[in-house]
């Protein structure tokens, strides 16, 4: 008899984070006939160990142990070739579901195949909540069904698929092959989900750098302009002016990139975050970590432009189409003790 819901959770270097999201889960109501799969997608730190400790006094958790990091898409289509559930959700594991997260999901399904809730905060300001403290506001995703927390019916992956080549984006790319698959997705309104990040200030700069290559392949892809690509295009405008100002007039040509990046900061701040002018000291420090966490995104615009050097007549799958049973079921020995 197949279980009714599997929740998939991936994780990289989320020793602090992971037990959490895993005690969140196993409070959920609604939650009878169940499974969690999580895949360690190589970590180096304690992330398995807290895992097999969960997984030692809850046969219902198995663990998938990757030897080495191989991204966002390679982790979740693992874990969904192992999941058993008809029911399969998919949640990251600095995600703290709400104890009504599945019923409130499982409720707006019927019309959909596909349904999630809202982080809060969002993604792209996760080091600045965690440096600042500023209370986040609640900003829809541009993308309909993230992959952070969201339940698909198990027929989405008999017709399309996470693509294991993509390290982001992923949830991007799968919400693109909807239309082409007959699929629809959609948001739970007001199902707001806490978002609970441990990077430091380094891996976030990395990270926001890995992004901004994914948004330019996706802006080449897609050819769908979102207004991260307008403030990317705005500003890597001002820093080609600004260069050659420097170059032909004054080296103060260079303050004109500068300034632009702390307006652009500046926006991005007060439209994530409550800015009162109580907290100026906050928000001015929050302005300051955005500008370079900006800059490393920007600076990835620019690097992300490789893909379409890269690109070649058949060598790239259409992205998201990636059909669940082509992804190869873990091996019975990487699966930990078996569910009982």
């Amino acid at each position: 008899m197949a279980i009714a819901v599997s929740l998939v959770v991936i994780a990289y270097n989320e020793a602090g984070n992971i037990g959490r999201t895993l005690d969140a889960i196993g409070a959920l109501d609604g939650l009878d006939d169940y499974e969690v799969v999580v895949v360690n997608d190589g970590s180096r730190d304690g992330t398995a160990d807290v895992v097999r400790d969960r997984a030692a006094g809850n046969p219902r958790i198995r663990l998938i142990d990757l030897p080495k990091n191989r991204g966002r898409g390679y982790a979740r289509s693992t874990g969904i070739a192992a999941a058993e559930g008809e029911l399969i959700a998919t949640v990251d594991a600095d995600i703290i579901l709400p104890p009504d997260w599945f019923v409130r999901a499982q409720a707006a399904l019927p019309g959909h195949d596909a349904v999630g809730g809202t982080a809060v905060p969002d993604g792209d300001v996760a080091y600045v909540y965690q440096s600042t403290g500023l209370v986040p506001r609640v900003i829809g995703h541009t993308t309909t069904v993230t992959g952070s927390n969201a339940l698909y019916r198990r027929r989405v992956f008999e017709i399309v698929g996470f693509d294991p080549a993509l390290r982001e984006g992923e949830d991007v790319a799968l919400n693109q092959a909807t239309t082409a698959g007959g699929l629809s997705f959609g948001t739970v309104p007001g199902l707001l989900v806490e978002h609970i990040e441990n990077k430091t200030f380094g891996e976030s700069l990395r990270w926001l750098f890995i992004t901004g290559t994914g948004a330019t392949r996706q802006l080449l892809n897609y050819r769908e302009i979102r207004v991260p690509d307008l403030a990317a295009a705005a500003w890597l405008a001002s820093a080609a002016a600004g260069v050659a100002i420097a170059v032909l007039v004054t080296p103060f040509g260079l303050v004109l990139p500068a300034l632009l990046l702390a307006v652009i900061a500046a926006q991005h701040v007060s439209s994530r975050f409550e800015t009162p002018a109580a907290r100026w000291r906050s928000v001015a420090a929050a302005i300051g970590v955005d500008s370079a966490l900006l800059l490393a995104y920007f600076t990835g615009r620019v690097a992300g432009l490789s893909w379409l050097v890269r690109k070649r007549p058949g060598a790239v799958p259409q992205p998201g189409v990636v059909p669940q049973p082509g992804v190869s079921r873990p091996d019975s020995a990487s699966l930990g003790s078996p569910r009982s």
